[in-house]
């Protein structure tokens, strides 16, 4: 039989083994931070592997959903699906901060370009522009909305049919564009009245907008995100992109972390490398950039974040603004 004396030194022993031993455990193994966002896997591939480049020793795993998706995995009390949420529906995030699920972080909010209560963290904002065909627009490109009214409202008949805009009951960037156009220009309804004039193309997506742009099937499109456009020497033959004159509005693409989510630690330490200034060379190859000298951002107004954006999202305001938009444009 052991004696009691014995007892001390083997349990200073057993401690002195487990302290040695479990860190180089914990090292060996690599954390899996997973991201959610509302690109494709292969745009965001090169944003993915400069985070991991900066820090070896974590693994990220990404997968494509909707905004919707997001904000329902989001309230989630525990086991969120996803560490990270990138997404270009910022006031879907507020909308998800706004009702606790969302956790913060004072020092990611300290080096975020902008942030909502250090829950919210915004890390690009992108410009809705419009596309015109240069040869349909011979005389005189419109630069200006008032401009863009009169050429449709002058030319419905040539134009019938070659508009294109996206349906803001499906799509909530389009939808979070329209209701921010409404309390900026007095002109946002004659607009929309004069796309329904030249019996404009209603698409439920951006992509499928792109698909009939690049058909050839188009001439005039409004408010759409720069990030989804080709630029430069991509850019489609025969296409101009403006960015208004009177004012370019900006969409902020946001992150945030569900207080679900199993690895906040090492999603901080992500995101902090995410919103850093090092970052911005894989944000220019994911697309959410634009070039210095790209003309008439002077006008940008980016959309702030906060408590302002959820009066859209009540459900009998949208409603109303609804019905109001498909009249116009659709009867």
């Amino acid at each position: 039989m052991k004696s009691l004396t014995a007892w001390p030194r083997n349990v200073a022993l057993y401690l002195f083994l487990l302290c040695w031993t479990v860190p180089s455990t914990v090292l060996a193994q690599e954390p899996t931070i997973r991201l959610a966002g509302v690109v494709s896997e292969e745009r965001i591939a090169p944003l993915l592997e400069a985070l991991m480049a900066r820090i070896p020793r974590a693994k990220l795993s990404y997968e494509r959903l909707s905004a919707a998706q997001i904000a329902a995995a989001a309230k989630q009390s525990a086991n969120a699906p996803f560490d990270i949420a990138l997404l270009s529906s910022p006031d879907i995030a507020v909308s998800v901060a706004n009702e606790g699920y969302a956790a913060s972080d004072e020092t990611v909010g300290a080096v975020a370009p902008v942030q909502w209560r250090n829950e919210v963290f915004g890390f690009w904002p992108d410009p809705a522009v419009i596309v015109l065909r240069r040869d349909v627009f011979t005389e005189r490109m419109p630069r200006t909305r008032i401009e863009l009214v009169r050429a449709l409202e002058q030319n419905s008949s040539r134009l019938s049919r070659r508009v294109g805009i996206v349906n803001i009951g499906i799509d909530d960037v389009s939808y979070l564009l329209a209701s921010q156009d409404s309390i900026r220009t007095s002109l946002y309804w004659r607009l929309m009245r004069a796309f329904g004039g030249a019996k404009a193309r209603i698409y439920d997506t951006t992509d499928d907008l792109m698909d009939t742009l690049q058909a050839g099937e188009l001439d005039v499109l409004y408010n759409v995100p720069l990030s989804t456009l080709p630029i430069g020497e991509n850019m489609l033959e025969g296409m101009e992109i403006i960015a208004p004159q009177d004012y370019v509005l900006a969409v902020p693409w946001v992150a945030f972390m569900p207080k679900g989510a199993p690895n906040l630690g090492d999603a901080r330490v992500v995101l902090r490398a995410l919103l850093s200034p090092v970052s911005k060379p894989a944000l220019s190859e994911v697309g959410l950039t634009y070039s210095k000298g790209f003309p008439g951002l002077d006008s940008l107004q980016s959309i702030e974040l906060g408590p302002e954006l959820l009066v859209f999202r009540d459900t009998i305001k949208r409603s109303k603004f609804l019905d109001i938009w498909f009249q116009m444009v659709v009867d």
